[in-house]
C-alpha cells in the first residue's frame, strides 16, 4: 500500500479512488494545502490534476521537483474532467509534464479510449512506489 498525495479538484476524487483502491490517499485542493502536506508527510507517489487549484498543475509539479525529499519521487499528472481539449494540446501538456520531471500525463476521462489502460498504469505506478 502506497502513501499517495492527490492534488486535484473534488470531482476527480471518485475516479482517483477507483484507480487506486487499497492505497492511502491524501487529497488536497489548494496550493497552500499541497505545500503544507508535502512538508509534513513523506509520500511515495504524487498525483496532480490538470485543473488543480485553478489549473496550477505545472506550478505544483515544478515546486515539488525543487524539494530535496521529492527529487526522485514519481509524479503522475492526470486529466479527468470532460472538456473539449484538442489532441495537440494534450500532447503538448504531456511533453511539458515529462520535461519538468513528471512520469506521465494520463487521460482519466471515462469517455477516453485509453481510460482503463491509464487507470491501470496509475495503479501499477502506485504498487511500484510502495
Amino acid at each position: 500500500m502506497a502513501s499517495i498525495l492527490v492534488a486535484d479538484v473534488p470531482e476527480m476524487e471518485r475516479t482517483i479512488r477507483d484507480c487506486l483502491p487499497g492505497h492511502e490517499l491524501m487529497f488536497v485542493r489548494t496550493m497552500r494545502e499541497a505545500m503544507s502536506a508535502l512538508r509534513r508527510d513523506g509520500y511515495q507517489l504524487i498525483v496532480i490534476g490538470l485543473h488543480f487549484d485553478e489549473s496550477r498543475m505545472i506550478e505544483l509539479l515544478s515546486y515539488i521537483r525543487g524539494l530535496e525529499q521529492y527529487r526522485n519521487a514519481p509524479i503522475v499528472c492526470v486529466q479527468g474532467l470532460e472538456m473539449a481539449l484538442p489532441e495537440s494540446v494534450l500532447k503538448s501538456i504531456d511533453v511539458a509534464v515529462k520535461a519538468l520531471g513528471g512520469l506521465a500525463f494520463l487521460d482519466l476521462r471515462e469517455s477516453a479510449q485509453a481510460f482503463r489502460h491509464h487507470c491501470r498504469v496509475l495503479g501499477q505506478t502506485a504498487v511500484s512506489a510502495s
